[in-house]
């Protein structure tokens, strides 16, 4: 049947840590790499604020989610070094394992995996020559671990995690994401089951570049307003280097969700500026 549900949601560490003594230790590994070392930080009050806002968009895609009633949800992220390594960079990899687990700071995570669903998204791949990296041991990491936080706390559905390759070059075109996408897109119409996709990352940060701390606004703002308008089809003719420039590399695994919905609208976005490191932001498509 068709996706039920598709949501993007920024996976920035510190929206998971509690403002305060956690939020201090994060900007003071923050501002020890970062060349404006001395600027401003974020009050408590305004740590606090960002967690409020954080936690009412989570809200907002969760109740999304829970309307859509979907039997498995898709995860697509970014490993950061937890997985893979210099000896083994998959372009896209889909996870075969019978279940998976993690941990961030003092939360444990542990899920059934969807193992049918990502080989027939293997299966799907060959056919249309997408050739997926796959395997059965993968630790899930903050890049899936905060999101899940908030959308689905209590294990009720299996979640597949998929991985794509942003933090080492050369990472795959938008149009190649979004291809992608569009791959899932036709699985889903062909399973039995409601499925639902959510995507994480970004927006803009600079994570190890002399750029970090600073943050494209102006780019973050302009990709919400495309997908609003239900024209995300037209993001695949960026490049990567078009986003990488902007910080916005992570959108690649956007670019798999903006794939699998095609031309629908976004029916929901929030964004706010961490004035630290990250633009988060949020995303949510209603298909069903």
């Amino acid at each position: 049947m068709p996706l039920v549900s598709a949501m993007a949601a920024s996976h920035a560490p510190n929206i998971l840590l509690e403002p305060g003594a956690e939020w201090e230790d994060f900007m003071d590994l923050h501002y020890s790499m970062a060349p404006q070392g001395s600027a401003a930080r974020p009050t408590l009050e305004q740590q606090k604020r960002l967690r409020r806002d954080a936690e009412a968009a989570f809200a907002a895609l969760r109740s999304d989610l829970e309307e859509a009633r979907p039997d498995v949800l898709i995860v697509v992220a970014n490993d950061q070094f937890v997985n893979f390594f210099w000896n083994n960079i998959p372009t896209f990899f889909v996870t075969l394992a019978d279940e998976v687990h993690g941990h961030f700071t003092r939360h444990k995570f542990r899920y059934r995996n969807h193992k049918e669903l990502g080989r027939a998204i293997v299966a799907a791949g060959m056919e249309k020559g997408i050739d997926f990296s796959f395997g059965e041991h993968v630790e899930l990491q903050h890049t899936q671990n905060v999101p899940l936080y908030f959308l689905l706390p209590e294990p009720r559905i299996p979640i597949l995690p998929v991985y794509v390759n942003t933090w080492v070059a050369p990472a795959p075109t938008p149009k190649r994401c979004y291809q992608v996408g569009e791959l899932i897109r036709e699985v889903a119409v062909n399973s039995p089951e409601r499925v639902a996709i959510l995507a994480t990352g970004g927006l803009s940060h600079f994570p190890g570049s002399p750029r970090i701390g600073e943050i494209d606004t102006q780019f973050d703002h302009k990709l919400l307003e495309i997908m609003r308008q239900g024209k995300g089809a037209s993001l695949a003719d960026y490049s990567v280097d078009e986003l990488l420039k902007a910080g916005d590399s992570e959108f690649l695994n956007w670019m798999v969700v903006v794939g699998a919905v095609g031309n629908a609208k976004a029916t929901y976005t929030s964004y706010m500026p961490d004035f630290v490191a990250t633009g988060w932001g949020f995303a949510s498509w209603r298909l069903s």
